[in-house]
């Protein structure tokens, strides 16, 4: 008997180990439904992070400076998260390593799959519409051996978008029990469309996502509706 092919992305299972991959695919469909939900999120980011580019109670903006007119405070990390050339945070930060930037990073991935596929690029350069053409093709990156580091890369600009303007807030806690692990540490961030199982150490959950329509269907089981 032919062993299942398992996921390639680390620890993907957490202390159960790696899930099966998704047939023709080399990650498990809980791998890629977190990338789904790392790039639909992008714009909805993007938008909240330049809400919050003039200081506010969030945080402390730096004077731009060179113009006769009074300095304009902003928020030179979130500046550099949403500046399109990679080289602006080594411009804002000198030496220091700043956060990456989002339209850099999702060109860097679009410029991938039109090479590789020969593909035509996406209509403009704006952050929702080049993350919208990357989720078209994901299915056909996930047979590849770099989705792993597209992965990493994607999370890590959610990680860091976070971290400069927290979500807390912004964060539902779900009543119902997720689908896999059957533990209630789901939780649902605004402006995202996927569900998830948080693997917080205070939630213990595993770490899953789930479509909305998904867990609404595990809640009519449950309850019977």
């Amino acid at each position: 008997m032919t062993a299942k092919a398992l996921c390639i992305v680390p620890h993907c299972g957490g202390e159960n180990g790696l899930r099966e991959a998704v047939a023709r695919r080399l990650t498990c469909a809980g791998c890629l439904n977190r990338l789904r939900r790392d790039l639909g999120a992008m714009g909805s980011i993007a938008q909240w992070l330049a809400l919050h580019l003039a200081p506010g109670r969030s945080g402390n903006g730096d004077p731009v400076s060179g113009s006769r007119e009074a300095a304009v405070p902003i928020r030179l990390d979130i500046f550099a998260m949403l500046s399109p050339a990679p080289e602006a945070v080594v411009d804002v930060y000198g030496d220091q390593i700043g956060p990456p930037s989002i339209p850099a990073v999702l060109a860097s991935w679009a410029a991938v799959l039109i090479e590789e596929r020969r593909l035509a690029g996406p209509a403009d350069a704006e952050v929702a519409t080049v993350a919208a053409w990357l989720l078209r093709h994901l299915e056909w990156a996930a047979s590849q051996e770099w989705i792993t580091e597209m992965m990493r890369e994607i999370a890590h600009l959610r990680r860091s978008a976070h971290g400069l303007v927290p979500w807390e807030v912004h964060v539902q806690e779900l009543v119902g029990p997720c689908p896999s692990c059957d533990l209630r540490a789901l939780l649902r961030v605004a402006g995202e469309t996927y569900i998830e199982c948080s693997n917080d150490p205070e939630l213990g959950g595993c770490g899953d996502l789930w479509t909305v329509e998904e867990y609404e269907g595990r809640v009519a089981e449950l309850t019977g509706a």
